[in-house]
């Protein structure tokens, strides 16, 4: 594991490939974490037009200044403070380098995942910190 979830309203002014983007994402997650890439999962999910209300103001599709992307980084809990704050470095620079937004509209949230709190590949996982 990690799992990173990311949200954003539909993008309009290019097409951005969703699954180019996971892909490279996936992969530099691994290269950083040392985690091999069949344990990284990541899902992107579009907010419906006109769902995401953000400074009072409700759009239909995702700008590049407001609205900020929404991501939600889960990880181990024996991760050190400076590993999270690459990890989440890591996910902001890639999106900026590969979606119509600007890096400082990226909102990254790190929970942890504690051993004996995630259930993955059919059993209850446990690691020693």
């Amino acid at each position: 594991m990690p799992l990173i979830r990311i949200k954003s309203l539909p993008f309009t002014q290019q097409e951005v490939p969703i699954p180019q983007v996971l892909n490279s994402l996936s992969r530099a997650i691994s290269a950083v974490t040392e985690v091999e890439s069949h344990h990284i999962m990541l899902t992107w999910e579009y907010i419906p037009a006109g769902h995401y209300v953000h400074s009072g103001k409700a759009v239909h599709h995702q700008p590049i200044n407001t609205h900020p992307i929404l991501v939600d980084l889960i990880a181990p809990n024996f991760n050190t403070e400076q590993q999270i704050a690459s990890m989440l470095e890591l996910i902001a620079n890639t999106l900026a380098e590969q979606v119509p937004i600007a890096k400082n509209n990226i909102f990254i949230n790190f929970t942890p995942a504690y051993s004996d709190g995630v259930y993955d590949s059919g059993q209850v996982v446990e690691w020693d910190e």
